[in-house]
């Protein structure tokens, strides 16, 4: 007999919304320079960030700006992964 997996694999995410909410929050963001310049996906929840980035700093203030957008909006995600690589 087949027991059904059940687990986070098969919750539904708004990963197009969830995509747009981070970009507006970037843009909107005085802080973040050239916000367009970075790559923003959701799939399945999982929120990506590539690019590249001039400081730490600069890192985590765009991973923050993006969490708070989220909780904002009461949309549910997985998580946000950080993949904007340091270079000064």
């Amino acid at each position: 007999m087949k027991i059904p997996f059940i687990g986070k694999s098969l919750q539904n995410f708004a990963d197009d919304r969830l995509q747009a909410v981070a970009r507006q929050a970037l843009a909107a963001d005085p802080m973040v320079p050239d916000a367009d310049v970075f790559t923003v996906e959701s799939v399945k929840g999982v929120i990506q960030l590539r690019g590249v980035v001039h400081s730490e700093a600069e890192k985590r203030r765009i991973e923050t700006v993006i969490a708070n957008a989220l909780q904002t909006t009461g949309l549910k995600f997985e998580r946000i992964a950080n993949e904007l690589r340091v270079v000064s």
